[in-house]
């Protein structure tokens, strides 16, 4: 067992949680750098915006997807103390209602529902689903 049971979580949200905050930080900083801090989605970028999010929770679930199955914490022996500390560990990386995995994955469905939000917008714009979905690669209008 690794020492440091958080050790595989740890790397998995930091590298969730940073990329999202590169992302939102280059969205508001890079893209309106004059509206104070701000992003406007107009016709001229909603598609851009949410290419670039989708873009993100594609990588983000990929990532997540790979180490999940990591999180789980052995016991380090067959004493009941060695159960308990496991099962203890995996209660909080894995299985209560606010486990940090239940946590990644609802950060991960609050993006996919920006996204979401972001092609609505787009068929607001006149965008048709054959123009948004060729904007994501492909992907299909919710």
């Amino acid at each position: 067992m690794d020492a440091n049971p958080l050790g595989a979580l740890g790397g998995v949200v930091s590298g969730l949680l940073g990329g999202a905050a590169n992302l939102i930080d280059n969205l508001t900083h890079g893209a309106a750098p004059s509206s104070g801090g701000h992003f406007v989605v107009n016709h001229d970028n909603v598609l851009a915006a949410a290419k670039i999010i989708q873009s993100q929770v594609d990588e983000l679930k990929a990532t997540f997807d790979d180490a999940h199955y990591d999180l789980n914490v052995a016991p380090p022996g067959d004493d009941e103390v060695s159960q308990r500390m496991a099962k203890a560990w995996n209660d909080i990386l894995l299985w209560n209602e606010d486990s940090y995995a239940i946590r990644v994955q609802e950060y991960i469905e609050g993006l996919t529902k920006l996204v979401n939000q972001l092609k609505a917008t787009a068929k607001d714009y006149g965008y048709n689903e054959e123009q948004i979905a060729s904007a994501l690669g492909g992907t299909s209008v919710v």
